[in-house]
């Protein structure tokens, strides 16, 4: 298959990403507003240039914005994508690269998406990029959702269900017998059923983490096998059945106080788990993957952490288009 290259910008274009920018950027003066209008009917060009790169925003940021307004707790959603905008302004030079590359929408589509998770817009819960939230449920019990996570409730009478759609909860159930209804926090990968309070899940490619902070809990995997586990023990669950895991629940659990706590991890890992708190894109390379992580790192604070890891393993993390693009490498023969 032969490579194409890439395309470049017309003026038009180029002109209209400036536009963009500017206009979402939630600072545009006056001044700048009436250089938009003259701009947009100074030729035929121009308003079709808009045209094609306005639309795509528009389709992904409308549906939100709608969710936002008619959601009580989508306000967190509206408070993201305000940042987002905010922010875009500062993102110029790798959109205009993007489009160069990729086209309109998937520019767009990047900038976005690494701010809010546009695939759960629609979930009953959700946080955004960097953002770790606590929600009171109907019957009392209280999840606390990891940053870039999204999940749906089912609180129905005679039902206590939370289905973990992406990312990562710490629960704390209100007890059964108060309510007359199991609390169960649901993946693709099976259930957990609440025998005890608290506990934290989080959803990965392949299968689903519990931990158990407090008391127990039942798993149920997807292939129907079931186990209980007690406080102190941690599992992972999926198609292949229940596999108990040395992961340490009070680590797994680190993040809901801003941090990452690493016990002989792979790096790839690590750079999954800062991706949730670092809008724009954070890159592996493929042999830098395996390399085994120790230590604490603030999830807060990602250019830290990163920093960090550079300093304590063979690696290099190179930052781009102002720590919208950072790379980390295996540098060989830098530290043993």
């Amino acid at each position: 298959m032969s490579a194409h290259p890439p395309q470049t910008l017309d003026a038009a274009t180029e002109a209209a990403v400036g536009w963009l920018v500017t206009l979402h950027s939630g600072n545009m003066s006056r001044a700048e507003q009436h250089g938009f209008d003259a701009w947009l009917q100074a030729s035929p060009q121009h308003r079709d240039a808009w045209e094609r790169l306005a639309a795509p925003l528009g389709m992904l940021l409308t549906p939100a914005r709608k969710a936002a307004n008619t959601v009580g707790i989508g306000s967190l959603l509206g408070d993201t994508l305000a940042h987002a905008e905010s922010r875009i302004r500062q993102r110029r030079r790798l959109l205009r690269g993007a489009l160069a590359v990729g086209g309109v929408a998937t520019a767009v589509a990047l900038v976005a998406e690494r701010y809010t998770p546009l695939a759960q817009i629609h979930a009953d819960l959700r946080t955004g990029t960097g953002q770790r939230s606590n929600f009171t449920l109907p019957d009392g019990s209280q999840i606390t959702l990891d940053a870039r996570s999204a999940a749906d409730i089912d609180f129905r009478p005679g039902h206590r269900r939370v289905t973990l759609r992406q990312g990562a909860l710490i629960a704390q159930a209100t007890p059964t017998q108060a309510v007359h209804a199991p609390f169960v926090v649901a993946t693709a990968h099976g259930q957990v059923r609440a025998l005890g309070t608290r506990f934290v899940v989080r959803k990965e490619a392949q299968h689903s983490y519990v931990g158990m902070l407090e008391h127990s809990v039942e798993i149920t995997a997807a292939d129907g096998q079931r186990r209980e586990l007690v406080e102190g023990c941690s599992a992972r669950f999926g198609v292949g059945g229940i596999t108990a895991v040395l992961d340490a629940p009070d680590a797994a659990s680190a993040w809901q106080h801003g941090m990452l706590e690493v016990h002989d991890q792979p790096l790839g890992e690590v750079v999954q788990a800062l991706r949730a708190y670092r809008p724009g894109i954070l890159r592996v390379a493929p042999e830098a993957t395996a390399l085994r992580v120790y230590g604490s790192y603030a999830l807060d604070d990602t250019d830290r952490a990163l920093a960090a890891l550079a300093e304590t393993l063979p690696i290099s993390v190179r930052t781009y288009q102002r720590g919208w693009l950072v790379v980390v490498e295996a540098a060989s023969g830098k530290k043993s």
